[in-house]
């Protein structure tokens, strides 16, 4: 296991390797954070998680460790991917040759594109506690023995948090979807 404040005091000293590992450690699961979050292009994602450790390597002095060093990169991230959004929003959509020929059925595309952003927009409407805790059972695949260690929590409150955020999920879900809040036992 990563240990976060030796890795911190090293790339504090402008080690290298500090920098490497902390990218190798934290790039790829920024991008899929990232990509849960956002429904930008791959090519704008990748900017995003890349901005995002820059921004981070440089102000590493600035992390307390109030939260997880993970956690500390999240925020970071979400205030990128807020910049992008505004940043794309103003410029015009352009495709390639190459995506105007690739035929989909755009019947599918759309249904597909519409259920990722429902889910999308029900987690972020979530408090952040909660889309964290989704985040890492069903998008980091992480168990709860896991996301306890990764939290600093113990298991029974990554349980009961993880009920709780599947709870809050199911009725932004049903808000969303309109449908009829069902009275469950759960």
């Amino acid at each position: 296991m990563l240990d976060e404040r030796d890795l911190l005091a090293r790339m504090g000293r402008g080690e290298q390797r500090a920098f490497d590992q902390f990218f190798d450690a934290f790039a790829a699961r920024l991008g899929a954070f990232a990509a849960r979050r956002s429904s930008l292009d791959a090519a704008a994602l990748e900017d995003v998680v890349q901005t995002t450790m820059i921004n981070a390597m440089r102000s590493v002095g600035s992390y307390r460790g109030g939260s997880a060093l993970f956690t500390w990169l999240c925020q970071i991230c979400r205030n990128q991917l807020a910049d992008a959004r505004r940043n794309a929003a103003r410029m015009p959509q352009i495709q390639s040759f190459e995506q105007l020929t690739d035929f989909r059925d755009p019947l599918d595309e759309c249904a597909t594109d519409s259920e990722r952003g429902a889910v999308r927009r029900a987690i972020n409407r979530l408090p952040a506690r909660y889309a964290r805790m989704l985040e890492l059972r069903f998008g980091d695949d992480l168990t709860v023995p896991q996301i306890a260690r990764v939290l600093q929590i113990s298991e029974s409150a990554a349980e009961s948090q993880l009920v709780r955020a599947r709870r809050a999920f199911r009725a932004e879900w049903q808000l969303a979807m309109r449908v009829p809040t069902i009275n469950s036992a759960r």
